[in-house]
């Protein structure tokens, strides 16, 4: 799922604006309900602009305060009354379009949402907010296209707004413009220097390059920053096996699995990498854990296997070449291994049976095989 950012303060409104309204109780409610709002006690704040209101029905800026007020609380329904009423009042009131659009894209009111920025942008093009948030909601749908338009409109009004260029980035990762994506997450990396969600994504963009060293350096640099993220590790010791760096792939996984102990892709390439390494007691115990997660699992049990055939233990690799068999009757390299293992203890009616089922089911290596074990 993405993780798109959306820009708006939570602080949504200073309060600062110059009481207008013949009455001057209402002026007098207003202006305490602005230093409620500044001292960021919300809940006061509505009361005083509501008796601002109540003095003076029509005062268009209490209801838009109040508005704002009710939005910080996170009452959005009634916040949206607020704005409708600011609205009715003055239809040319663009910032109240605006915390209305927030307020039901908050609601999941998305269609009314984005008729609440587009409205709020006729009335003033240099409305930033109302670009990346009606950005925020064509990601939703998909309509990645004009979501970038609407990040990039975002930019040209102000070059150093980070989160439309980490959305921007999002998008085209989505539309596989990958080197766009890696642009945007640079520029947003000029201006937030060491931010582990933009190395993190970028990461990614680069793994979707095939460029696993740059990747590789993108996750430490998350990772740096954000050291508990499980999945930046094994991501990270991913693309070290891809590259073929097994100690340190296995390294960053045993990493994740210190987050994270069920993470199951690091508990399954820790154990493949143990392997790789030649640290089969390791390997066994790593396979036996992931056992716990995946007990029908064949190739788990084929892998333990060949560790303990590695370790000679014979009858322990034995045993597990049988589950791997009982699990997958046409699983030719078990036959193989477990040959291998009774070749070693000497049961070579066993070993012959199971080099020739080997062989028999297409297992190539097999056929090399078959004489010296078979030769009685």
């Amino acid at each position: 799922m993405l993780k798109i950012a959306t820009f708006f303060l939570s602080f949504v409104f200073g309060g600062t604006i110059v009481a207008q309204s013949s009455d001057v109780d209402a002026v007098n409610f207003f202006n305490d309900a602005i230093g409620y709002y500044k001292s960021r006690d919300f809940k006061n704040a509505v009361v005083y602009y509501s008796k601002a209101i109540d003095k003076d029905p029509k005062y268009t800026k209490a209801y838009y305060n109040r508005g704002n007020a009710k939005l910080n609380l996170k009452d959005y329904k009634n916040s949206i009354n607020d704005y409708d009423q600011c609205i009715k009042l003055d239809p040319n009131y663009a910032k109240a379009y605006l915390y209305r659009g927030y307020a039901q894209m908050k609601m999941n009111y998305d269609k009314e949402s984005i008729k609440s920025f587009t409205k709020a942008l006729e009335l003033d093009n240099q409305l930033t907010n109302a670009f990346i948030n009606r950005g925020v909601i064509q990601m939703k749908y998909e309509n990645f296209e004009l979501a970038i338009e609407d990040f990039k409109a975002t930019i040209n009004l102000d070059n150093t707004n980070e989160t439309a260029y980490f959305n921007m980035a999002l998008a085209n990762y989505q539309l596989k413009e990958y080197h766009k994506s890696i642009e945007n997450l640079s520029m947003a990396l000029d201006i937030k220097p060491g931010e582990a969600k933009y190395h993190e994504n970028r990461g990614k963009a680069y793994l979707k390059l095939e460029e696993y060293e740059n990747a590789i350096t993108d996750y430490s640099a998350s990772l740096r920053n954000d050291p508990s993220n499980a999945e930046n590790y094994y991501v990270r010791g991913y693309c070290k096996m891809l590259i073929k760096d097994y100690n340190g792939a296995n390294s960053d996984f045993a990493a994740a699995l210190e987050v994270d102990p069920t993470h199951l892709g690091a508990l399954t390439n820790k154990a493949l990498t143990s392997l790789q390494t030649e640290k089969y007691e390791v390997a066994v115990s790593d396979y036996t854990q992931l056992l716990k997660v995946e007990k029908d699992n064949p190739m788990h049990y084929h892998n333990r296997g060949l560790a303990h055939l590695q370790n000679e233990s014979y009858d322990q690799a034995i045993n597990d070449f049988k589950e791997a068999i009982d699990l997958n009757g046409k699983f030719a390299e078990a036959y193989f291994n477990r040959a291998n293992a009774f070749s070693k203890i000497e049961k070579m009616s066993d070993a012959c049976d199971d080099i020739r089922k080997s062989a028999e089911l297409g297992y190539d290596a097999a056929f090399a095989h078959i004489n010296s074990l078979c030769s009685n």
